[in-house]
């Protein structure tokens, strides 16, 4: 009891701390609400909550919110600027069946994504707002169309093929593909224009705004004061950067740093960008071919190399280094960086994540030493934020001699 009594009064502090503005304080104070909760539960309770809560009730609250997205009725909600809106207005405009909306909202409500103000009565809070944002759809579509088609085929997949971890040899079947008829999730993107939508869409928007972005983590105003100011000279190229959001906020940002930045994506990601910031150029151009910018002030991979085993992810890095100039030229990994013990939940769901989407994996600090040292790249410092979870890692190429 002793012990159960000192984690709720390191709570306390932790929820003073965090409404003081301590930016390490939400994490633990999360992490500590679920230390809580296992210290105070029996195995017994801990076993039924995890086959009753995550396997059941958690499936269950994302059916009703994906039937609740793809009907609009969260959307309806939200727009309603306060208002109330009724279940029958709901089914009015959906074509569907009154009772069968009470019965989606109430799971909905009582998960917090809107309030039930009445009898069959709906307002939109905090969380329905959210929820309705365009990148907030994207993950929506981008996880519970993906993952429960794979959950679904799990059994089968590891009594027929059988478990693969990476799926670099021939004949090798990974979960996506036994689910989905591709080897990864970029396969499945050239071919689905909604759920290729869904993924930049979910891209676009996954650095939340009141975490700190990569060029707040790394120092980049003062890494970047010797750029050269050449009319050719290239500042940052953005490596498989998707509709570009990295560039633009890094250029609105310092737009005064000299050199061209350059986003760097296959031409089925560059021609659905309508529009880009001023000076951020788009450059079709695959990572595993020769890099045409040679020479540049900074190379940026975000959540690249986490989508490819060791294998491929050397194949990558091989092309980066065979353009750097090792007196000017940096590499920066904006990626996880998992400690060797005691990662959040978070990193570790992460890391199965990159494993059943693209046979990818999160890499420790001591795994990627190993893997960039490999083709000739040293870490100069990895530079971890205070808040969210990604790290930025910088590093040289090693000149032989």
């Amino acid at each position: 009891m002793r012990a159960i009594l000192d984690k709720i009064r390191n709570l306390e502090e932790l929820a003073k701390a965090d409404e003081a503005g301590d930016s390490k304080a939400h994490g633990k104070l999360l992490k500590g609400i679920s230390d809580l909760l296992l210290a105070v539960e029996t195995p017994s309770e801990t076993t039924s909550r995890l086959n009753f809560q995550y396997l059941d009730t958690q499936a269950l609250q994302n059916i009703c919110t994906r039937i609740a997205i793809e009907k609009g009725w969260l959307h309806a909600i939200a727009a309603s600027s306060g208002e109330p809106v009724t279940a029958k207005r709901l089914s009015a405009t959906s074509s569907t069946d009154e009772i069968f909306v009470v019965r989606i909202m109430r799971v909905l409500s009582c998960i917090g994504l809107c309030d039930e103000i009445g009898v069959r009565t709906y307002a939109a809070n905090a969380r329905t707002q959210f929820k309705t944002e365009q990148g907030s759809i994207g993950a929506e579509k981008h996880h519970f169309d993906l993952d429960f088609g794979m959950g679904g085929r799990l059994v089968d997949y590891m009594r027929g093929p059988g478990i693969q971890q990476f799926a670099d040899n021939p004949g090798e079947i990974t979960l996506f593909e036994y689910a989905h008829g591709t080897k990864s999730i970029f396969g499945l993107l050239e071919k689905n224009s909604e759920q290729k939508q869904s993924f930049d869409d979910y891209m676009r928007s996954r650095r939340l705004v009141d975490a700190p972005q990569w060029f707040d983590i790394y120092p980049a105003a003062t890494r970047f004061a010797d750029a050269r100011a050449d009319a050719d000279a290239t500042l940052l190229v953005d490596i498989a950067g998707g509709p570009g959001q990295e560039l633009e906020r890094f250029k609105k940002s310092y737009p005064d740093i000299p050199g061209r930045c350059v986003l760097q994506d296959l031409a089925i990601t560059l021609q659905r960008i309508e529009k880009l910031h001023d000076g951020v150029e788009k450059m079709e151009y695959d990572f595993f071919t020769p890099q045409p910018l040679k020479g540049a002030r900074a190379y940026f991979l975000r959540d690249v190399l986490h989508n490819w085993s060791d294998i491929q992810s050397k194949k990558i890095l091989t092309r980066v280094v065979e353009a750097m100039d090792p007196e000017y030229s940096t590499l920066l990994i904006d990626d996880y960086v998992l400690s060797d013990t005691n990662v959040s939940l978070r990193e570790a769901e992460m890391d199965i994540l990159m494993w059943t989407h693209t046979s990818g994996i999160e890499r420790t600090e001591g795994h990627w030493r190993e893997l960039c040292g490999s083709v000739g790249l040293e870490i100069v410092k990895v530079w971890a934020a205070d808040r969210g979870q990604e790290s930025v890692i910088e590093l040289r190429k090693v000149v032989s001699t």
